[in-house]
């Protein structure tokens, strides 16, 4: 496409890779599926030990997201309030800041309408509730076992270059894990944790994706670190780039109430490559709290 057609006309190249017929809304060629939005839009949840306690928790993070002709960087927020302690708690995920820069044929592939394929985005808010159903320390023949209750908010923006779906969703899944200690052992605890349940996602006006969701994560912990391995993803029905996959590393170093990580994803189809973390959290009771 010619400088002189796009100073004349901005979308020209947005036209020519959709092929407008001239009539359909722009909104509804853009596919909202993981494999044609950008990584923040859709992604695979993280999965935490399903143990409600008596801690705040709060963690910050900065992702770099790499793939051919797909750069984004982002800043990750995770924030969880026991409500009731050891029953209930309600957590926050938001990325509350995304860069980007694509290539023109990523651009056209996600069927963005900017010509420039780079800018900033505001990510979604995830908000948690979670259910403590069974805590292994009273009942030692049961894993513990909670409810997670999610709602993706429409806080995402930019939904014109495929970056945020800019429709309501949902998570329904049940969480289970056992801690095994193992003392005199060069790993003294190892936590073994999964989940499995709905995930899904407003694709427009009169339809939606019904994903099975799952996830399995083993924590193996020697001295004050932990490696985690895990496993995770979703299938969606609709099977237009919705059935993510992805395996992640993270190695985590406690300090005191804080504690450092450092973590790698891949993602075997339908998601951004590569996707590399360095983040703090910290852990905290609050004695106000009136629970």
């Amino acid at each position: 496409m010619s400088q002189v057609a796009w100073a004349q006309d901005p979308y020209a190249h947005w036209k020519a890779a959709v092929n407008w017929d001239g009539i359909t809304p722009w909104e509804n060629y853009i596919i909202r599926s993981p494999r044609h939005m950008g990584p923040n839009a859709l992604p695979v949840p993280i999965n935490r030990y399903p143990r409600v306690g008596e801690s705040w928790e709060i963690e910050s993070s900065f992702d770099m997201h790499r793939a051919s002709g797909d750069n984004t960087n982002n800043l990750f927020h995770y924030i969880r309030v026991p409500m009731a302690a050891n029953r209930v708690a309600l957590a926050l995920t938001y990325r509350s800041v995304e860069w980007y820069e694509t290539s023109a044929a990523v651009r056209d592939y996600r069927r963005a309408r900017d010509a420039s394929g780079r800018g900033k985005s505001e990510g979604d808010v995830w908000i948690t509730s979670e259910f403590q159903l069974v805590r292994q320390e009273v009942n030692p023949r049961w894993p513990d076992l909670a409810l997670h209750v999610t709602v993706k908010t429409t806080a995402g923006k930019n939904f014109d270059n495929a970056r945020h779906t800019n429709s309501p969703g949902y998570i329904f899944d049940l969480h289970a894990g056992r801690q095994i200690r193992l003392p005199g052992r060069i790993f003294h605890q190892v936590d073994v944790y999964g989940n499995a349940g709905l995930f899904v996602w407003q694709q427009g006006i009169n339809s939606q994706n019904d994903a099975f969701n799952y996830g399995l994560r083993t924590d193996f912990h020697f001295a004050k670190w932990i490696l985690s391995p895990a496993f995770g993803g979703y299938t969606g029905w609709i099977n237009n780039g919705d059935r993510p996959v992805v395996g992640r590393l993270q190695l985590g170093r406690e300090l005191g109430d804080f504690s450092c990580f450092a973590g790698y994803q891949y993602a075997f189809r339908d998601l951004t490559t590569h996707m590399f973390r360095v983040g703090l959290q910290y852990k905290f009771r609050w004695s106000k709290w009136p629970v």
